[in-house]
């Protein structure tokens, strides 16, 4: 159980479309509407896969493995420092180190 406070207006919007008890969907809607995915251009296209207006494609079943709950859109830093590790073979300390200068 979790309880999650939807504070901006972009938050708000994006929740009337979840159904209730859509728990995965609330978690990435919180996280998707900050900074880092909105700087990097993931939200389109995250919001688009979900809608089913662009199909969800990997470059590697490695990747997939990583994205497939995202839909192929690294949302989370957890994800970008998994991807680093099996997609560039980083070691968990450089992912780490990785994490660090992508808030920097």
């Amino acid at each position: 159980m979790g309880v999650f406070q939807i504070e901006s207006r972009a938050q708000m919007s994006m929740c009337r479309g979840y159904g209730r008890g859509i728990t995965t969907d609330l978690v990435i809607e919180v996280a998707i509407v900050r900074p880092g995915p909105i700087q990097g251009g993931m939200v389109h296209p995250y919001l688009r896969r979900r809608q089913g207006l662009e199909p969800v494609t990997y470059p590697s079943e490695k990747v997939q493995a990583v994205l497939e709950r995202t839909m192929g859109v690294p949302i989370f830093q957890e994800q970008v420092m998994q991807l680093a590790v099996v997609a560039a073979d980083f070691t968990p300390g450089e992912s780490d180190q990785l994490r660090r200068s992508m808030a920097a």
